[in-house]
């Protein structure tokens, strides 16, 4: 996971962003007791090394992230 917004438009600028880049970005909508946030996602990775890997290559081009488990 990239970032979180409550704003769409703000998920989707930075999801045309890493695609720019490379990265296959995706929004993913979640409904929260303050609202809806739109998580801004990469991948998805075969292992949790892939994902750690395609990390690392986030933050050298300058994005933030974590590792999230999606299942």
């Amino acid at each position: 996971q990239v970032a979180a917004f409550s704003d769409r438009y703000g998920a989707r600028s930075l999801v045309a962003k890493l695609k720019r880049d490379g990265f296959p970005g995706y929004t993913e909508a979640v409904t929260t007791d303050k609202g809806t946030l739109h998580r801004v996602r990469v991948g998805p990775y075969a292992s949790r090394e892939a994902a750690a890997t395609a990390l690392a290559k986030l933050k050298a081009a300058g994005f933030n992230g974590m590792v999230a488990h999606v299942g």
